[in-house]
């Protein structure tokens, strides 16, 4: 995968699409595969930047820790990509760096999507993938070998839409092997946990946000916290959609479309 030095270190990322920049920050655990392959699943019509957050894949974590470090390794991305402003998308632990990019950069930020995002501080339990047995690479091989032959397994019996199953399908093949996400996983668990809530107070750009009322991962209290700071905010919500199938909501992916053809031209 293609890496690039920026000002604030060394960047690994992935582009695809073409139009509009949109900057998609994975979740966590993650990486630029998973930026891209949210993209896919969210079928969405722009030139998508997909970096791997620092601590993942090929981005050290010295390139950024906090959310505030990691909002401003992005601009230095996208000033060495030449982009002038993009819209941001941040998908569950990507959320906490996406909103502090439209908090800390606002003219470089045209629009903030918060999709099943962390605004508020939170937990996210590492333990099982950093020392459990999902840690190791035979495992989780063999936990994707069994998602492919049953998809319908991580998103439960409750959802009919075989989309559903193939969405998430698509997102859990970018969550292993676990190893090479592992420094990020565990920052990212140790940033949530301390997250400044009031960043959203300073967030001026328009937004959308997206939940699902049934999400486990990212409680959709989330969402309310960020309507309550946000309240020029459009919400989506997706009533019984847990965090994996949110995504393939047909609601939720048209709101996503319609917000970003609705987006004025300006300059890359």
């Amino acid at each position: 995968m293609p890496s690039i030095s920026t000002a604030a270190g060394r960047m690994e990322y992935q582009e695809a699409g073409s139009g509009l920049p949109l900057l998609l920050l994975h979740g966590t655990p993650g990486g630029s595969d998973q930026g891209l392959a949210a993209a896919r699943v969210l079928a969405v019509r722009a030139r998508v930047i997909a970096p791997s957050r620092p601590g993942y894949l090929g981005t050290p974590l010295t390139t950024g820790l906090t959310p505030s470090e990691q909002a401003d390794a992005m601009i230095a991305l996208l000033d060495e990509l030449g982009v002038r402003s993009a819209v941001v998308l941040g998908v569950s632990g990507g959320g906490m760096a996406a909103a502090a990019l439209a908090a800390r950069h606002p003219e470089r930020v045209r629009g903030l999507v918060l999709w099943s995002a962390v605004t508020t501080p939170a937990r996210i339990p590492v333990w099982p993938l950093t020392h459990g047995p999902l840690a190791r690479r035979s495992t989780g091989e063999a936990l994707l070998r069994a998602l492919r032959r049953s998809p319908r397994l991580l998103i439960g019996r409750a959802a009919r839409d075989e989309t559903a199953a193939e969405s998430a399908l698509a997102i859990a093949e970018t969550v292993f092997p676990i190893q090479p996400r592992r420094d990020g996983l565990v920052n990212d668990a140790r940033q949530a946990s301390r997250l400044d809530a009031g960043m959203l107070a300073d967030i001026t750009v328009p937004v959308l946000v997206v939940h699902g009322t049934k999400d486990r991962n990212v409680p959709y209290r989330h969402a309310e916290n960020a309507m309550r700071a946000l309240p020029h905010a459009r919400l989506v919500t997706v009533t019984g959609a847990d965090h994996w199938t949110t995504p393939a909501d047909r609601q939720a992916r048209e709101a996503l479309r319609t917000y970003l053809d609705e987006m004025p031209s300006a300059p890359a």
